[in-house]
């Protein structure tokens, strides 16, 4: 019985993957390790040594991938190899900014009581502040999004204006709808006042984000969202030499003992064998996944122009190349459920609804509300996201499987 089960198994996975070809197109949420990452990292995971022990070969070996590595972060992003923390991934640099970084702000500003934000953040970003505005009897405020899935920057000022403002939060794109904010903007805006800057870069791979440029206080990032491994990511800060600088996990004293544990040499490597790939190649793939997305767009609403009408969430102008957040209406007002659409196509389609974390939950997100997108259309909508292993015939399979899809439910 074990091994008919084994067999079954073994040729269900065989059937879904040669015969019945998956096509993802769920790259906001987890993107593969491109090929050379991994190349990368099996150099090293059966290297023996402690990259915290230099005193022998095995040691100062493993050093060295962490030192060399780290040098590609700082040209990539623009800081001191001393601004840089490597965490578990953005939610933990995202909870480590958060919670060490608040405290010092009100350390050097103790009458200012208010913490900015958006429903463009991601839920490692809103639930610590929510737990920290509650320790230190802060307020939360958020800012309003525009219509267009961007950070209102006359209501930013505005609350600038009207509230003591210490700490805000803004990421450089949000990763359910793809658009890229006006970080910029809202940094020169925050600066005015006095207000220390934290920026979830986590889904910015397309972005060139220097925090020397930028300058930002609080800048987070992760490797498996630019082709790299998961499990690490990096919290890059002017402010960890600050006395009052508190790690959340203790021990050995590791990374200047801002963050104990030790390092993940092999993950490390990956991630900045990532970095050096997205610096390369960012600028052809910005060109062809706007031109694939785009024709994905174009080919779903042609040969759907009669049955069904498509809304696209969100600027197209400032958006990542790789994403659409579109909403699907029938011309006979039948509705057309997203969770439905998703589950008729599987096998051999894989997007998604919401950002990854939220599961299947069916929550009509605080996002949507400040878009003004009702809840029939929020339920109704996909995201949809390409990346660098997508090619124009997945993107012409994909517009079959969504029609076929489609027109069934309505």
């Amino acid at each position: 019985m074990i091994l008919l089960n084994f067999l079954v198994t073994s040729l269900t996975y065989l059937f879904l993957n040669y015969v019945m070809k998956n096509i993802y197109l769920d790259y906001n949420a987890h993107t593969p390790c491109d090929p050379s990452v991994i190349k990368e990292m099996n150099k090293i995971w059966d290297f023996s040594g402690n990259p915290h022990f230099a005193g022998h070969f095995y040691g100062l070996q493993k050093e060295s991938y962490v030192t060399n590595s780290l040098e590609v972060f700082a040209d990539a992003y623009g800081c001191f190899e001393d601004e840089i923390i490597f965490t578990s991934g953005a939610t933990e640099a995202n909870n480590l900014a958060i919670f060490s970084g608040i405290e010092i702000a009100k350390i050097k500003n103790p009458l200012a009581n208010t913490i900015l934000t958006s429903h463009l953040e991601h839920p490692s970003v809103i639930e610590p502040l929510k737990i920290i505005a509650n320790k230190l009897d802060l307020q939360i405020i958020f800012v309003s999004v525009k219509e267009d899935g961007l950070l209102d920057l006359n209501d930013l000022q505005e609350k600038l204006n009207t509230y003591r403002v210490l700490w805000g939060s803004f990421c450089s794109t949000n990763g359910v709808i793809g658009t890229n904010q006006p970080i910029t903007q809202i940094t020169e805006l925050c600066q005015q006042h006095g207000v220390v800057v934290h920026t979830d870069g986590s889904q910015s791979g397309y972005l060139e984000l220097d925090f020397s440029e930028l300058n930002i206080d609080y800048l987070t990032l992760s490797a498996h969202k630019i082709y790299g491994p998961s499990g690490v990511g990096l919290l890059v800060s002017k402010h960890l030499q600050h006395p009052n600088f508190s790690p959340q996990i203790i021990g050995g004293g590791q990374q200047e003992g801002l963050r104990a544990g030790t390092l993940s040499v092999p993950l490390i490597v990956g991630f900045a064998k990532a970095v050096e790939l997205m610096l390369e190649n960012r600028h052809e793939e910005v060109i062809r996944l706007t031109e694939l997305r785009n024709n994905l767009l174009t080919e779903l609403c042609f040969k759907l122009k009669d049955k069904v009408t498509i809304k696209v969430h969100g600027s197209m102008v400032r958006r990542q190349p790789n994403n659409l957040h579109i909403a699907f209406e029938s011309h006979d007002f039948n509705s057309i459920d997203a969770m439905q659409l998703l589950m008729s196509v599987q096998p051999e389609l894989s997007f998604s609804l919401d950002t990854a974390c939220n599961g299947f939950n069916r929550t009509y997100s605080e996002l949507m509300k400040t878009m003004g997108i009702t809840r029939q259309e929020a339920e109704s909508s996909i995201r949809i996201s390409l990346g660098r292993m997508t090619s124009c015939k997945d993107i012409e399979v994909a517009v079959s499987i969504l029609e076929r899809a489609l027109l069934k439910q309505i």
